[in-house]
């Protein structure tokens, strides 16, 4: 283990550390943007060229920018606390919850075990596209379908929920 390694494990600890507990919801997501780009540096020089961009574009670009919108729609709504809008609709998100969840182990359940390290090392080819393809698109196909699905959902719930004027209840 080199002093790179050790330096970007406290910083990824300290990052991660700052981005659960600091207060101010723009400032946690900053440290959580901060520590994707570090797993990102981390891929790099462990080889995974592939890997490195993907978690630096989509993660630390594309994901972080949802946060930030999600944020922006919690303090846009927090001077409107009161009753729930849709108290109905909780048995109904509780069990669309265990479906989600359900199809998600289902999905995991087909997984083979992980490779030997040396064997998962030669199989991935340092992360390239060209390697990592067919795992993602084979083995993990619904699994990376049902996250996403999960993603476009969570979303669409936030947007809906906080959206003023509709029907006169806000």
């Amino acid at each position: 283990m080199s002093l790179v390694d050790l330096f970007l494990g406290a910083l990824l600890l300290l990052t991660g550390f700052l981005a659960v507990r600091l207060k101010n919801a723009v400032h946690a997501a900053l440290a959580l943007a901060a520590n994707f780009i570090l797993v990102g540096v981390v891929y790099f020089l462990l080889e995974a060229r592939f890997l490195g961009w993907i978690q630096i574009i989509v993660y630390a670009g594309a994901i972080m920018v949802l946060f930030v919108f999600v944020i922006m729609l919690l303090y846009a709504a927090r001077a409107e606390v009161g009753a729930d809008p849709l108290p109905g609709l909780k048995p109904l998100a509780a069990a669309v919850g265990v479906v989600g969840f359900l199809a998600l182990a289902y999905a995991f359940a087909g997984v083979k075990a992980p490779l030997a390290a040396k064997a998962a090392s030669a199989a991935l080819s340092g992360g390239t596209a060209e390697a990592l393809g067919p795992v993602i698109w084979q083995t993990w196909l619904y699994a990376v379908l049902l996250v996403a699905a999960l993603l476009l959902v969570a979303t669409v719930a936030a947007v809906t929920i906080l959206r003023p004027g509709e029907g006169g209840r806000r």
